[in-house]
């Protein structure tokens, strides 16, 4: 049913419980997996505390924290291909929900699968939901596997 799934995570653990369900859902359906690692250059601060920052970055300036993102990414494709998984891994800058979409149109990503931290109040007005924007803004199925 799914020959490619794109894996969105924002750095932190709590991002990384999706893993063991895409892993299993591209073993037995032999499917790839793209990982994607999205830097906010604008807010990358908090971007790397696991909270998702709203600016826009110049695509074409690295974040400081870009190469961290890609040290990062590289240890956890490690770990899905030793569960026999073809894995490939990208960084990309800007707006988290908006380089989700992107990324998934470009890899051709049969579905995407992210955790949720399922913020709530203030937080959830401050940060915003980037599951709840890519649900509305894509056409793919989403698999949400809730933070614990």
């Amino acid at each position: 049913m799914y020959s490619h799934l794109l894996v969105t995570l924002d750095g932190t653990s709590r991002s990384e419980v999706v893993l063991a369900h895409a892993v299993e859902i591209a073993r037995g359906m032999g499917a790839s997996i793209t990982l994607l690692r999205v830097v906010d250059a604008v807010n990358a601060e908090w971007s790397e505390r696991g909270a998702i920052g709203r600016g826009e970055s110049d695509a074409g300036a690295d974040s400081p924290f870009t190469e961290q993102a890609r040290v990062y990414l590289s240890r956890i494709a490690e770990q899905a291909r030793s569960a026999g998984v073809k894995v490939d891994a990208v960084v990309k800058q800007g707006h988290p929900a908006r380089q989700i979409i992107a990324t998934a149109k470009e890899t051709d990503a049969d579905a995407i699968a992210m955790a949720t931290h399922s913020r709530r109040g203030l937080n959830r007005i401050v940060f915003g939901s980037v599951a709840e924007q890519v649900i509305h803004e894509t056409s793919l199925p989403v698999l949400l596997i809730r933070a614990g």
